[in-house]
């Protein structure tokens, strides 16, 4: 094969990988990604009531720890087990989007305890979202602070 056709079947394929792949974040996404993460970290400073409706039906977490939750038991028990102040910071959001899904990871710095035992402040995390009837929903959430 020629050197210009092997380069035409390469920039083909790089075209094909981009078309298939999903959407990388633009500005505007980058918005909805830190609004909704906000509305979230909000909703879990302010508890289970608050939280609650944020969650997709199919919700799950996992801490450092190893402890993970469903809905209803982050609801009824994980939840209320964060003890968080008010103030906090995002940094070095990244997001892809495909369809109804959205896909973030970043850092969040934040002063908390959970389980009474204070957590490292700026950690990495990850959280996925669906679009249910038209609004962002939390449906995955990896929290990724060390517990000191």
């Amino acid at each position: 094969m020629s050197r210009t056709l092997r380069l035409a079947a390469a920039l083909a394929m790089a075209v094909g990988l981009l078309a298939t792949a999903p959407a990388q974040a633009d500005d505007a996404l980058t918005e909805t990604a830190r609004a909704r993460i906000s509305a979230f970290v909000e909703g879990v400073i302010s508890g289970p009531d608050a939280v609650a409706p944020l969650l997709a039906p199919e919700f799950q977490i996992m801490r450092s720890n190893g402890v993970g939750y469903d809905r209803p038991g982050y609801i009824g028990r994980g939840a209320a087990s964060v003890n968080a102040r008010p103030r906090y910071s995002l940094a070095d959001i990244v997001v892809t989007a495909d369809g109804d899904v959205m896909v973030t990871r970043y850092f969040l710095e934040i002063e908390e305890t959970i389980d009474g035992k204070s957590v490292t402040k700026r950690a990495p995390r990850l959280t996925v979202f669906r679009k249910i009837d038209g609004t962002w929903k939390v449906s995955a959430h990896g929290n990724f602070a060390h517990v000191e």
